[in-house]
C-alpha cells in the first residue's frame, strides 16, 4: 500500500476483500470464481460505496445540534428507524432499542434486544445500528433513514479513517450494508431529545429473555410517540 499511488488505495482494498471472499466461498461452499468475477465484484462494491459517499456530507456538531433537536417525520415514501443502546454495568449487558415509523408518523415496528458482555459505549452504539440495519434488510424496507445519537458512529461511517478495533469492524459492516442492500438508506446524527423512543426501548430491553419484536406500541413509549405526533 505504501508503494502504490494513494488514489489506488480504495481499489486495492476492495480487491483484497473480494479475493478473501472468494477464498471463503471455496472453503465453505466449494465454489470457484473467475478472476473476472472477483474483479467485477470489487468494482461494483467500490462504485456503490463511492456513490453513497458522494450523496452524503458530514455535518459539524454545531450544525447537527441546530438541525435535529426534536423528532421529525421522514419525507414521503421513506421510513425512519431510531436506534439507541443503553449500558447496564451491574448486569454486564447492553440493551438496544429500535423503532420504525413511517411518513405519517405512524408506528410500524419496534425491537428490543440485549447483548452480553458489556461493550465500550461507541462499540455498543455501532452494534445497535448494525442490528437495526440487518433487521431492516430482512424486512425489505430499503428507503430508510436511520437516526442515532452517537456522533462518533455517524462520523466514522461517513469519512473518518477506520482501524482494526471491534468498533471499526462493526462500522465496516454497517458501511457494507449501506453500499449493497441499503443503498437508498442513510444514517443521521440526532440529539438525545429526538431519540427518546429508542432510548426508552433500550432501557426496557433487560426485562426480556431474548430479542423481542413489538407489533403494537408498548406502554413504555406510547406517551412519547403521542407527544411527538403533536
Amino acid at each position: 500500500m505504501r508503494k502504490i499511488d494513494r488514489s489506488q488505495h480504495h481499489i486495492v482494498s476492495v480487491l483484497m476483500w473480494s479475493i478473501w471472499k472468494n477464498r471463503n466461498n471455496k472453503v465453505w461452499n466449494d465454489t470457484n470464481e473467475t478472476c473476472q468475477s472477483i474483479c467485477e465484484r470489487a468494482s461494483t462494491l467500490l462504485a456503490s460505496w463511492t456513490s453513497v459517499q458522494n450523496t452524503k456530507r458530514v455535518l459539524t456538531t454545531e450544525q447537527n445540534v441546530q438541525e435535529v433537536a426534536h423528532w421529525t417525520k421522514p419525507p414521503p415514501g421513506r421510513y425512519k428507524c431510531n436506534v439507541d443502546a443503553t449500558f447496564f454495568e451491574s448486569m454486564d449487558m447492553v440493551g438496544v432499542g429500535i423503532c420504525i415509523r413511517d411518513e405519517h408518523m405512524a408506528f410500524v415496528l419496534a425491537r428490543m434486544e440485549c447483548f452480553t458482555p458489556m461493550l465500550e459505549v461507541d462499540t455498543g452504539d455501532a452494534l445497535g445500528l448494525l442490528t437495526a440495519m440487518q433487521w431492516v434488510k430482512d424486512l425489505q424496507l430499503y428507503n430508510m433513514d436511520f437516526e442515532v445519537d452517537s456522533k462518533m458512529v455517524v462520523d466514522s461511517i461517513y469519512g473518518k479513517q477506520l482501524g482494526v478495533s471491534n468498533f471499526s469492524v462493526t462500522i465496516k459492516d454497517c458501511i457494507h450494508l449501506l453500499c449493497t442492500d441499503l443503498v437508498n438508506s442513510d444514517v443521521k446524527f440526532i440529539r438525545r431529545q429526538a431519540n427518546e423512543v429508542a432510548h426508552s426501548l433500550a432501557r426496557e430491553a433487560p426485562s426480556i429473555a431474548s430479542f423481542h419484536i413489538l407489533y403494537y406500541i408498548p406502554s413504555c413509549i406510547e406517551p412519547i410517540i403521542i407527544n411527538e405526533m403533536h
